[in-house]
């Protein structure tokens, strides 16, 4: 069985020596990221000390300004010196940026939005855990890196209300793909763990089981292909979805669900601008939250309505979140997460549920 480690949430310190600033930023953040805010940095080198944090993050007055003294004091320290941190200030960001990001941190010039701070913070945590990959074997370690390219592209095309490059697309799923059908899979889903990108994480991981799914039932070829690149955009309108609802950490609101919800339009936009989107691209992404007994969303499809795709990715992609490690909970085992499935009865197609079983324990 796959060996599913528990979760640590990350930690982030904040580190102002103004009070108010401090506790917002603190109360945001504490939403996705366990948080310790500190007045001064002679707090946080003890605290440092103490644990290691996934970021700091401060402003250029805590900081001593343009000396950035007790940035450069880090630097010095063999543990520390790899934790990225994230400086705001109102200057412009062209006087800062550079001296900052010679030594592996960043600068953010205010006023800063929660959502830019967030994808900031992500962004720079991820950078040791990238890092990492290139000591993988290079199918591996190339699959990997070709899709968080792939997503980062994903994302301006978002921003800008441009189509998707499926021709790049299939390019990182065709080395995906590789690693299901040379079984070498593995260390795709034990490496990918940990990445702050929750979106980015549980779709290699969806289109990586799909694959192992399509694969070991005999479907090859272009098909094969479908659910990889289907699994790998099923979720492309979560990139959407404001990061705090998408990272909360707790159970979610009813305004704050619908929202959540909503993703699946968004996909749908997103996909639809894309000529070269295939049919079975489409319902994956469409339908993956969709049940057979027609309580499922966002259509309420039932029974026949729901073909082997449909139903195929429903499972994994909930396989999938049951499975994965967040922030604010590890990973549940595999065998918990199928007995859930099967505990769902006549919602999901429990002879699929039993072959996908058969095939991951394997």
């Amino acid at each position: 069985m796959l060996d599913m480690s528990p979760a640590n949430m990350a930690l982030v310190l904040v580190v102002l020596n103004k009070n108010r600033p401090r506790t917002e930023l603190a109360l945001m953040l504490s939403r996705v990221y366990r948080v310790e805010a500190l007045i001064d940095f002679d707090d946080a080198w003890l605290a440092m000390d103490r644990e290691v944090p996934a970021i700091v993050l401060t402003d250029l007055e805590t900081a001593d300004v343009y000396g950035a003294n007790h940035i450069v004091h880090k630097h010095k320290h063999e543990k520390l010196c790899n934790v990225p941190f994230v400086i705001m200030g109102n200057e412009p960001a062209g006087n800062c940026t550079p001296q900052f990001e010679a030594n592996g941190d960043f600068y953010l010039q205010r006023p800063v939005s929660s959502s830019d701070l967030l994808n900031c913070l992500n962004t720079n945590m991820n950078r040791a855990i990238e890092k990492r990959w290139e000591n993988l074997p290079p199918l591996q370690s190339t699959a990997l890196r070709e899709t968080v390219q792939q997503f980062q592209a994903i994302s301006r095309a978002i921003e800008t209300g441009e189509p998707l490059d499926m021709a790049e697309n299939r390019k990182s799923c065709e080395s995906l793909l590789e690693t299901v059908t040379s079984k070498q899979y593995r260390s795709i889903l034990d490496n990918i763990q940990g990445h702050h990108n929750y979106t980015y994480v549980h779709s290699v991981r969806v289109a990586t089981f799909l694959s192992v799914f399509g694969d070991a039932i005999g479907i090859k070829g272009d098909d094969l292909m479908t659910l990889t690149t289907g699994g790998l955009l099923h979720d492309v309108g979560k990139m959407a979805t404001p990061p705090d609802i998408l990272n909360k950490n707790g159970k979610l609101n009813e305004q704050e669900w619908g929202v959540m919800i909503n993703h699946v339009t968004h996909s749908k936009t997103v996909l639809k601008r894309t000529p070269e989107i295939t049919r079975g691209i489409t319902i994956i992404a469409q339908q993956h939250h969709e049940k057979l007994d027609g309580s499922g969303y966002p259509l309420g499809l039932k029974g026949a309505q729901l073909n082997d795709l449909a139903r195929m990715s429903t499972i994994v992609d909930i396989f999938g979140a049951l499975t994965d490690e967040r922030s604010y909970k590890p990973a549940m085992e595999p065998e918990r997460a199928f007995e859930i499935l099967e505990e769902m009865g006549a919602k999901l197609d429990q002879p699929l549920v039993r072959v996908f079983r058969d095939i991951l324990s394997s």
